[in-house]
């Protein structure tokens, strides 16, 4: 259906090149056929009028056009440009931001009489949406436009399922194409403009309808576009780069978007039997691709309505196999295993250590992606590395100084509200580590760091990453350390000085969370935990609990370090001399833990299960193990209070011992009044071997 195609009188009379060689303007409120479409801009007063404009007032010039490109054919074959997922939002003047709608991605073609609706992978969407088609033949100009298809209710939130299901429910929300790029006018190709000028060229162009609109964007202010989204309930935003240009079926870092949620396309690989009254079926088992293996991520078991119950069922049915299809098949009663055809949008709070979702929700089904193209979806974009030196949220008041900074990190949104009821910021938190660097690196140095990044604060659980491969500059060391569960080795991330130190800080490392062991002795820790947890029990309960623990280490001649967990507990710490198993550690915490249990049976448990000790305090040995963590002394924590995990001297362990006033506000003045209460502890290392031989 290609053809030669030659633009003539388009923009009354003119082409792209008439405009470029008369000055004229291409208003959004003059079309074609009105007299007065095109201007010369003959006074200088006009001139001066003109250029004054914003960047993305309506109306285009010659200027906007410099870059376009005459083809000789319609591009039928182009696909469209896809964001890479960032971190968290930020503010650069340079970058523009957009609504992420929660929809269908769609390339509208159009030539001639003709209206193609594309998805990202090639799949027509006439069918479907044969309302958008009809509503688009209202442009007379042969176009490529960039959008997305989607739904909304009444208060303008699109909603996907009512997109998936549109021909079961037709009257619920409207249906609308929401158009936010411009790729090809009357024989021109456009993708070496400037974004702006094509965002320009798209206003100036697209008539009004009230189901193709233009999708408005804001200037260098996207936090707040962020926090508008997730106070909408919307899906998040897509940043972009003023001047970037279109690379068509390509994933670039001039777009970066940025979720509100986690959300996660998954294939559906299995499903079990429904259960009580429930029909069509209990729960779905999806997986993704990784090296060509379909590995298991999880069952999902809510989000569906009785008709998408039954719907997913017959679809399911068609495609039952024998054998599953996962590398790592899950063991449960009453499995059905299909062939990995469909692909589910699929939302969740978080990934869990092992990879599975925790408390995913069905959204529906994905048409416009193929199955083997599902991959687990990382943030490969970490705003403070990427983009630099722009952004205007830059709080005076807790921005860290270039005298107690660092000339290698960045910082980038320090005014950030991460305890808004106590009014502290990013940069308060970067201020701290930054104060506390010489108390705080000699118990992270060396030691791999299973990073707890909260880069919203105490409004979000954050999530944890171990792997940062590719994620962090080159002058921050790593190691990679083989994994018992998986085949190939995590890089985990060593906090050598202060550098990166406030390199975690910036990248909304709250919470440190060091290994027990360092590099060089991986296998050997140099400390034993005692991790006292009260659960529901009383405060007088956890005191007297680490009291009878001091008593027993002291009858052993062991020392013993002690420090606020940060939360509602205490943790016991003894210096071990590293040349002994994780597992001979364990068993000596086991050991006192047991001598403790006895002396206070009826405030004390060892049980795992909470159910089993509710109101004791539980006495967690199992903390020592390889590649187990907890928060590091002097650590924030993302909590209520601002709490830190701070040294105590045991003469504070006693009735009148309240965990919160060890917090952000009070921390300067305890380090000016006791200084490093632990500042002996690797030098009191134990030989574990000497203190067994002593109990015997």
């Amino acid at each position: 259906n290609q053809k030669e195609y030659e633009p003539n009188s388009v923009l009354s009379g003119l082409d792209f090149k008439g405009i470029e060689k008369t000055d004229a303007v291409w208003s959004e409120t003059k079309r074609p056929g009105d007299e007065k479409t095109v201007s010369k801009r003959s006074s200088s007063k006009a001139t001066e009028k003109s250029t004054t404009k914003s960047k993305t007032a309506v109306g285009f010039t010659a200027s906007d056009l410099e870059d376009a490109v005459k083809l000789s054919k319609f591009p039928y074959d182009w696909r469209p440009q896809l964001a890479t997922l960032a971190d968290e939002a930020f503010d650069n003047e340079e970058w523009i931001f957009e609504t992420k709608y929660d929809g269908y991605r769609t390339l509208a073609q159009m030539e001639g009489d003709e209206v193609h609706l594309i998805s990202r992978n090639g799949i027509s969407f006439n069918s479907k949406y044969p309302a958008i088609v009809e509503a688009l033949k209202t442009i007379k100009k042969d176009m490529i436009l960039d959008g997305e298809v989607v739904v909304e209710d009444s208060k303008g939130k699109s909603n996907f399922q009512w997109l998936q299901h549109l021909d079961d429910f037709p009257d619920k929300g409207k249906l609308k194409l929401y158009v936010f790029d411009i790729l090809y006018f009357a024989g021109f190709d456009l993708r070496q403009l400037e974004l702006v000028h094509r965002k320009k060229i798209l206003k100036a162009l697209l008539p009004k309808h009230k189901s193709i609109l233009y999708s408005e964007h804001k200037e260098g202010k996207g936090i707040k576009a962020f926090e508008q989204a997730k106070k909408k309930g919307g899906e998040g935003i897509i940043a972009k780069k003023a001047t970037s240009k279109y690379h068509h079926d390509k994933r670039t870092k001039d777009w970066l978007k940025i979720k509100t949620d986690q959300q996660q396309e998954m294939v559906i690989g299995g499903f079990t039997d429904p259960q009580g009254g429930r029909k069509g079926l209990g729960a779905l088992l999806c997986g993704y691709y990784k090296d060509d293996a379909f590995h298991y991520s999880g069952k999902v078991g809510t989000g569906f309505t009785e008709v998408i119950l039954e719907e997913l069922r017959k679809k399911l049915n068609r495609l039952e196999r024998k054998t599953p299809a996962f590398t790592d098949p899950p063991k449960m009663l009453g499995i059905h295993w299909v062939k990995p055809e469909l692909v589910a949008q699929i939302k969740f709070s978080e990934f869990t250590e092992t990879g599975s979702m925790r408390h995913p929700v069905y959204l529906g089904l994905r048409e416009d992606k193929k199955a083997t193209e599902v991959t687990i979806e990382k943030a490969n974009v970490e705003v403070e590395a990427s983009i630099k030196g722009k952004t205007k949220s830059t709080a005076k008041a807790s921005k860290p100084s270039k005298k107690s900074g660092s000339d290698k990190v960045e910082f980038t949104n320090l005014d950030k509200a991460f305890w808004p009821d106590l009014k502290i910021t990013k940069g308060d938190v970067i201020n701290y580590y930054d104060a506390v660097a010489d108390y705080i690196l000699p118990y992270l140095k060396d030691r791999p760091q299973s990073l707890r990044r909260t880069p919203d604060g105490i409004k979000s659980e954050g999530f944890f990453q171990k792997d940062v491969a590719g994620k962090v500059p080159k002058w921050i060391k790593t190691r990679k350390i083989k994994s018992d569960s998986k085949e190939e080795p995590i890089e985990y991330l060593l906090c050598q000085d202060k550098d990166t130190l406030l390199f975690l800080a910036n990248w909304g490392c709250i919470e440190l969370n060091p290994w027990s062991s360092r590099v060089g002795s991986l296998n050997n820790p140099d400390y034993i935990i005692f991790d006292i947890d009260p659960k529901d029990a009383p405060m007088k309960n956890v005191v007297a609990t680490a009291l009878k623990v001091k008593e027993i280490l002291d009858l052993l001649k062991v020392p013993a370090y002690i420090k606020t967990s940060g939360g509602n507990g205490l943790h016991i710490f003894i210096p071990v001399k590293p040349k002994y198993t994780y597992e001979q550690t364990r068993e000596f915490s086991h050991l006192v833990s047991q001598m403790v249990h006895r002396d206070l049976p009826k405030i004390t448990s060892l049980e795992r299960m909470p159910a089993k000790r509710k109101g004791k305090v539980y006495l967690d040995f199992l903390q020592n193990g390889k590649g187990k963590t907890m928060a590091s002394i002097y650590s924030l924590r993302p909590r209520e209070g601002a709490t830190i995990s701070v040294p105590l001297e045991w003469s504070e362990v006693n009735g009148r011992l309240s965990l919160k006033k060890f917090n952000l506000k009070t921390i300067t003045k305890r380090l000016k009044d006791k200084g490093d209460l632990w500042k002996d502890f690797f030098e009191d290392a134990i030989d574990l071997k000497e203190v067994l031989k002593g109990m015997e």
